[in-house]
């Protein structure tokens, strides 16, 4: 495994362990998304986040490795 994509596996195990440990102080629901008028018009779960911690590792992935 090469020093680049070992420092970014450790920023992604990272930043999921910071966010696991966060989920606990977060409401239960977390607006997402605001109109114009700065009104929440879309909320998630607290645990959404989790799930979308890793797209950015996953988009990172597949910018930087050539396929064969």
């Amino acid at each position: 495994m090469s020093k680049k994509n070992l420092t970014a596996l450790v920023f992604l195990f990272g930043t999921f362990i910071l966010l696991f440990v966060v989920t606990f102080f977060l409401p239960e629901e977390i607006p997402f998304h605001f109109d114009a008028d700065g009104e929440a018009g879309w909320y998630a779960s607290k645990y959404f986040i989790l799930l979308l911690t890793p797209v950015p590792y996953l988009i990172y992935h597949q910018f930087t490795h050539k396929k064969k």
